[in-house]
């Protein structure tokens, strides 16, 4: 090999390996997530609401542990509870596992994101759960809830119009057969009156 064709294959390869570090330079380096944003995203909190069923086939004294037992777990995931309503036994929409009727609770609680599906698992091998679900829900601001107030007295002002007009139309009529009844005894009196007016006088034949 000549030093002519050595020189040109230097070259060349000086040339790819030119192009190769351009190449290198060029592409974008991805982002790496920050130590903040690690944490952040770990320890994301949300709003969530609870409704959970238990069969009636457990006694009102039973009913107790079973709640508290259901506080626990989601404190022991880093919950923190902020709401918790007994809404009664219901009537389910159908029969499950031969109940058809349920004690209905519902809890509202804050958690971390992370750990939501590992407290989905934890409820499911409670035996004393018929049926449960978890949903998020947004927490309204005092602004809504003041938009929410006023819509709602507002609405019960309407109803309350509204049921009085139905009282007065239907108490209307019944004034109007009483005067249509004093009226006509009115009537009565007077034509006996005159009548007894007309035997009294001379006239009579």
């Amino acid at each position: 090999m000549s030093e002519e064709q050595k020189n040109n294959i230097k070259e060349e390869d000086t040339t790819e390996k030119n192009e190769e570090t351009k190449k290198d330079q060029q592409q974008p380096i991805p982002a790496q997530p920050t130590e903040d944003e690690n944490e952040e995203q770990e320890e994301k909190i949300e709003h969530y609401e609870l409704l959970y069923i238990v069969p009636i086939s457990y006694s009102v004294d039973e009913l107790k542990p079973i709640t508290e037992k259901i506080i626990k777990l989601i404190k022991d995931y880093n919950g923190e509870i902020t709401k918790e309503e007994d809404l009664g036994k219901l009537k389910l929409a159908y029969p499950i596992k031969q109940q058809s009727h349920g004690y209905y609770q519902l809890v509202e609680f804050k958690l971390p994101t992370n750990v939501l599906k590992s407290l989905n698992e934890s409820l499911r091998l409670i035996n004393e759960v018929l049926r449960f679900l978890i949903v998020k829900k947004k927490i309204k601001t005092e602004k809504e809830l003041i938009k929410e107030k006023a819509l709602q007295d507002k609405l019960a002002k309407k109803k309350e119009e509204a049921i009085e007009k139905i009282k007065a139309a239907k108490e209307e009529p019944k004034e109007k057969t009483q005067e249509k009844d004093g009226q006509d005894k009115v009537s009565l009196e007077d034509l006996d009156k005159k009548l007894d007016e007309l035997l009294d006088t001379d006239d009579i034949v």
